[in-house]
């Protein structure tokens, strides 16, 4: 009897525990840098949907799967990655990606990370009944005369119990993408000390990355091409990159760019991309 209250009361708190924390997804999301509302409302292709389309991988490695949607040309707007040993949804990752205006929602298959073992105090009431009973016996003048008794003590208290709990912690994570617009079409790094020895110069960034169907794509510019100048102005790292590409948004440039050591320049139609 006092086991199965124990259980029943043991449910009643994981319940409460579960339906009274909020989700994962919302509380670690973690917006990507320079992702601002209104930095993404004017790169989109289009409005945000109602519901975001779902898509789920098996990979744990977040820039593999950014980078993955970044050639297919979503932009990457924000995560959640997060290890919890609750109960969490896809629809609870999918109202995050609606709450963001995204576009995409890539869930990542949860891993199991290990078990961890509490000892849960239970406290349920507890009540103890004591019985107990005499006879008594008076001599009168017609003789003796016994009478006999009972009666009943009822002690109300608590008890506490410890109660083993396991519980399975998994690791949950999710990207958030929106469909853009690419004026030009790559990501670019900065360079390799043994980049800047073949170039035997500090200034240019390389080619981490195309984006399919782009201008890039389409002028054969090349994952590991080292972009050197701009219509004929150098490149001083990665930060230089956009501020050129903005200047010359929706026009005609001249790429200067070295790929094994041959030096190639490529005519470049960019997309008008505000």
């Amino acid at each position: 009897m006092l086991m199965g209250t124990v259980r029943n009361a043991l449910f009643a708190v994981c319940v409460a525990s579960l339906s009274g924390c909020a989700t994962g997804y919302k509380d670690f999301y973690k917006p990507v840098a320079g992702a601002t509302p209104e930095r993404v409302a004017s790169t989109r292709v289009a409005p945000p949907p109602a519901v975001p389309v779902v898509e789920r991988i098996a990979s744990s490695d977040m820039q593999a799967v950014a980078d993955q949607y970044t050639k297919r040309g979503y932009g990457l707007i924000g995560t959640s990655v997060f290890n919890s040993g609750r109960r969490e949804t896809e629809d609870a990752a999918i109202q995050q990606g609606a709450e963001v205006k995204a576009d995409l929602v890539v869930i990542l298959n949860p891993r199991f990370t290990g078990s961890v073992t509490t000892a849960m105090p239970i406290t349920v009431p507890k009540t103890t009944t004591s019985y107990s009973s005499g006879t008594a016996t008076a001599f009168g003048p017609r003789g003796p005369v016994t009478a006999y008794g009972s009666g009943t003590t009822t002690t109300y208290g608590t008890s506490t119990t410890f109660v083993p709990v396991t519980v399975n912690r998994m690791d949950f994570g999710a990207a958030y993408f929106v469909k853009r617009k690419w004026s030009f079409g790559l990501e670019p790094r900065e360079l390799t000390d043994q980049e800047r020895q073949a170039l035997q110069s500090n200034r240019g960034v390389a080619v981490r990355l195309i984006v399919d169907g782009t201008p890039a794509f389409d002028a054969d510019i090349l994952v590991g091409d080292l972009l050197t100048e701009i219509d004929g102005v150098p490149l001083t790292g990665v930060a230089s990159l956009g501020p050129l590409l903005q200047e010359r948004d929706g026009k005609r440039i001249s790429v200067t760019l070295v790929r094994n050591g041959t030096r190639l320049v490529k005519g470049v139609q960019l997309v008008q991309s505000q």
